[in-house]
């Protein structure tokens, strides 16, 4: 197994809005880059309040550097719970997000709703209150990382990623998920096989080979009729 930790890791806190609708597509909010420590990071607010009320989104945004990743499989996104709920409510999908300008660059107040709601890179996952969250990125994602230098992937509350029209909350209160950003939050996933002829060679471990007779190990099925 292979692990990638992530380059850059924070949450935007969206501009409070009068009502849910406004506040799924508010246009900026209040940026958090490089978070530490236990934040609350994925979050529907609600308070209906007099004058219009509070309703406000926080969503996670993480970039990898995949430049060296090029046939990585089974791939997993895993990160540590500060808290939350195992309720349906609370469930959080991963989806492609062009924060930073998409190069890893810090986040700023304007990338709130820079997410793509289109590009889903997981399905609706369970977030427990404590341990390892870990979220099975489907085909796409590993499209991402197998072939670009970088990996952009917002956390959102499923309601949030998949635009639910429904509230899901029928009085004030909080959907709130928290992450442990002091903890790493990693791409886990299969490395390929190794391939070409990996046995001991007077001696020598395959691994120190680069070539035997100019010809690369990696070309290489016997020596001497042996496997």
């Amino acid at each position: 197994m292979g692990t990638l930790a992530s380059n850059r890791k924070g949450f935007i806190t969206g501009t409070s809005q009068t009502n849910y609708a406004s506040a799924l597509n508010v246009a900026t909010g209040t940026a958090t880059d490089q978070a530490t420590g236990n934040q609350t990071s994925i979050q529907y607010f609600k308070s209906s309040g007099r004058g219009g009320g509070t309703f406000r989104f926080i969503r996670t945004f993480i970039h990898f550097n995949t430049t060296n990743l090029t046939e990585a499989s089974s791939i997993s996104l895993q990160l540590t719970s500060a808290g939350g709920s195992d309720s349906s409510n609370f469930n959080v999908t991963a989806i492609k997000h062009s924060a930073g300008s998409s190069n890893g660059s810090a986040i700023g107040n304007a990338d709130f709703n820079n997410i793509d709601r289109n590009t889903a890179y997981s399905s609706a996952t369970e977030y427990a209150s404590s341990g390892t969250i870990t979220f099975t990125l489907n085909a796409a994602a590993a499209e991402q990382i197998n072939n670009n230098n970088d990996f952009n992937v917002a956390l959102l509350l499923t309601v949030d990623a998949t635009q639910s029209e429904e509230d899901p909350l029928e009085s004030d209160g909080d959907i709130t998920n928290a992450i442990a950003f002091s903890s790493a939050i990693n791409l886990v996933y299969t490395e390929p096989a190794a391939s070409g002829y990996n046995h001991k060679v007077n001696t020598i471990a395959a691994t120190s080979i680069g070539k035997v007779n100019t010809v690369a190990t990696a070309n290489i099925g016997k020596i001497n009729t042996v496997d």
